[in-house]
């Protein structure tokens, strides 16, 4: 009995540990994606209503566009990758048009620090 704890204990510890180290990503649907930006652009630059509204509708097409690019990807990662960046950068000229001047230079600031509003993923301040 003791060895039949013991095993189950081993094997629920594996599995919380694999959850932790964030295992298979689960592909998320646009509106999920939209949802999860919304939430963050609206903590980070304190986005009105209105402003959230008319932000996700547009963030709503690009996430879908995203995921219709990933679908038809296939093994051309490069390709996709292209697609992907011309995609954040339409995505984020849009949204600077709902913000005002003190929201796009914390949205831009946010971009160069995080790479993840509209800015390159990854690359490295130029010193």
């Amino acid at each position: 009995m003791k060895n039949l704890i013991t095993i189950l204990a081993l094997v629920l510890t594996i599995g919380f540990a694999n959850a932790q180290q964030g295992g298979p990503r689960q592909q998320r649907n646009p509106e999920e994606m939209t949802k999860m930006q919304i939430e963050r652009l609206t903590k980070e630059l304190n986005l009105s209503q209105s402003q959230q509204d008319s932000i996700h509708k547009h963030i709503l097409v690009f996430s879908a566009e995203q995921q219709k690019v990933f679908r038809e990807a296939g093994d051309n990662r490069e390709e996709a990758m292209k697609s992907f960046q011309a995609i954040r950068d339409k995505q984020s000229a849009k949204i600077k048009t709902f913000l005002n001047e003190e929201q796009i230079k914390k949205y831009d600031e946010l971009a160069q620090q995080r790479g993840g509003f509209g800015g390159q993923r990854g690359q490295r301040p130029n010193n």
